[in-house]
């Protein structure tokens, strides 16, 4: 009966859940240990494959060293939340926490701890919580080094003044925040933020507002549009769209436009954008760096002593070095599945 029911309960919290046995891999009472992975479901492009290799590497480690496992997927919050509780009702020996929203997780985080189970937590954190370490890109330096290169960009135009740009978030979550204070801390003061839109992560979502904006706002205004700062690549690839089907009568001024992934299709606009007069830029936000936070997983089985926090390092690309960069092993590791 007892098995029944959790079923009937995986099925309506819409989570996706995967089972593995190790072989080998055993506590101190002889149980074998067992990692407990919770991440988003897949609703967009990065967070597609970045659960293809969150859960390569898992499978990977689990038939190295014989370990179990427990890899639950789910859309929202609460079906998240109900996810860690199964798991965490399974007794891990380690959690690893991907949340579709941090604060919405705070409380099935929270009994992670109070139960014992050491708990990391990916991209997105939990504000007032401390687990023990929290893993991801630097969306802080993402931020930074957007804001100087937009400053380098547009030097010439700071000096004479403003420079009005547009901002197209991804979500609530400390993500977007992270990047956009980020930029604010070194961008110069004469930018100028017409207007912000949160695009949910959404291709389809960047596309429609760009679009409105163009449609529904005066000449003048698009016109004195000369930058978009975006937190994304399919962000970018949504707003494109939206430049290449305007046949307004405003004159398109936009001359930089920026990404965070820096994935194969981003780098086809390097070469073939199909938009005239724009530059394009991107900073390196790898889906395979959830790897990272597996691996970290797996240390604590071992029994190692993690750091509270780690940053995974970021990179410019541009069209000076878009070439070099797609022969890196960063690249070919993001494209190996």
């Amino acid at each position: 009966m007892k098995k029944v029911l959790l079923v009937l309960s995986v099925v309506l919290f819409a989570a996706s859940f995967v089972f593995a046995a190790g072989a080998n891999e055993k506590e101190p009472s002889g149980k074998k240990q067992l990692m407990g992975v919770v991440t988003p479901s897949a609703d967009h492009g990065f967070t597609a494959e970045s659960i293809q290799h969150c859960e390569a590497q898992v499978k990977a480690l689990s038939a190295a060293h014989g370990f179990d496992y427990r890899f639950m997927t789910a859309a929202e919050s609460g079906e998240q939340s109900n996810a860690v509780e199964t798991i965490l009702g399974m007794k891990p020996t380690v959690m690893i926490l991907w949340p579709v929203t941090g604060d919405e997780l705070r409380s099935a985080a929270q009994s992670v701890i109070e139960a014992g189970v050491p708990l990391i937590v990916y991209d997105r954190f939990i504000e007032g919580l401390t687990p023990t370490a929290e893993i991801s890109g630097d969306n802080v330096a993402i931020g930074e080094g957007a804001g100087r290169y937009f400053n380098e960009y547009f030097k010439t135009d700071l000096a004479k003044g403003k420079v009005n740009y547009l901002e197209f978030k991804g979500d609530s979550s400390t993500v977007p925040m992270e990047r956009t204070n980020g930029f604010l801390s070194t961008a110069d003061k004469n930018f100028n933020l017409v207007q912000s839109f949160v695009t949910n992560w959404s291709q389809q979502t960047a596309m429609e507002q760009m679009e409105n904006f163009l449609n529904t706002k005066s000449t003048a205004e698009i016109e004195s549009i000369k930058a978009i700062w975006t937190h994304d690549d399919e962000i970018v690839f949504g707003i494109v769209e939206a430049l290449k089907n305007y046949h307004g009568s405003a004159k398109i001024n936009i001359r930089l436009i920026n990404g965070v992934s820096a994935g194969k299709d981003f780098m086809n606009l390097f070469e073939n954008s199909g938009v005239k007069g724009i530059d394009f830029m991107t900073y390196t936000f790898s889906p395979s760096m959830v790897r990272d936070a597996v691996d970290l997983g797996y240390k604590v089985m071992m029994g190692e002593k993690l750091e509270k926090s780690y940053k995974i390092p970021t990179e410019m690309i541009d069209k000076t070095n878009y070439k070099t960069y797609m022969q890196s092993d960063m690249y070919k590791t993001r494209y190996s599945l």
